[in-house]
């Protein structure tokens, strides 16, 4: 049983490509994965860019965020020989993808139904695919998503890599599930947190002020 951890880096579509927009107002640049095996530990990793279709240039918001620029993907090979690689290299053993936040998936779907891809090993992955960022959440029992750089920080560990890198975003999503993982390690660093959000009593200060990067947890969304 192996464990992949995926993510995305994303450009949007020209606005030109009105009839393409209709499916998807995003493109795939960039894929990035770990693959763990039963023991938790990162045995292989996937990255690639993707050259976009509807859009000669990446914006500058991409740039921004992820450090793509249109230079980069400027010899990429397009989405689908990029998926059949990393279709390859998930191979076929059974496996679980995971990814923080369901938005890679709804993007992936909407990409693969606008560029007509087809692909029973596709729809495998599809349907084995897990919301990691919702079970951190229920594991400390809060409705609100959770940014991945604080989570990271709520383990008490730093971030590994960059930021909207897909290639460390998945690896750092890896990193908090293997934790999860170890039940005895988790409750005694996440136990505390998870004490505080219960509500037992009226508290007499602010969860602020108990856990600083805890307190970021709250009111952050990212995918």
């Amino acid at each position: 049983m192996h464990h992949i951890f995926v993510d995305f880096e994303m450009n949007h579509i020209a606005g030109q490509y009105q009839e393409e927009r209709t499916f998807s107002k995003m493109e795939i640049v960039e894929i990035g994965a770990v693959m763990l095996d039963e023991q938790y530990r990162e045995i292989s990793s996937f990255q690639s860019y993707v050259k976009p279709e509807f859009n000669d240039k990446i914006e500058k918001q991409c740039t921004k965020v992820a450090g793509i620029t249109t230079d980069t993907v400027a010899d990429a090979p397009a989405l689908w020989p990029v998926l059949q690689q990393f279709v390859q290299w998930c191979g076929t053993d059974d496996l679980t993808v995971y990814a923080w936040s369901d938005s890679d998936l709804r993007q992936l779907k909407r990409e693969l139904n606008l560029k007509e891809i087809e692909c029973k090993e596709l729809h495998r992955l599809c349907n084995n695919w897990v919301d990691f960022q919702r079970i951190f959440c229920d594991l400390l029992g809060i409705e609100k998503r959770v940014a991945l750089k604080h989570a990271v920080n709520a383990i008490q560990s730093e971030f590994d890599g960059d930021e909207h890198d897909a290639l460390w975003d998945a690896r750092n999503t890896a990193k908090i599930f293997a934790l999860s993982k170890n039940e005895a390690e988790f409750q005694r660093i996440m136990g505390p947190v998870i004490e505080a959000f219960k509500p037992v009593k009226p508290m007499t200060s602010t969860l602020g002020d108990l856990f600083p990067d805890m307190a970021k947890l709250l009111g952050t969304i990212e995918s």
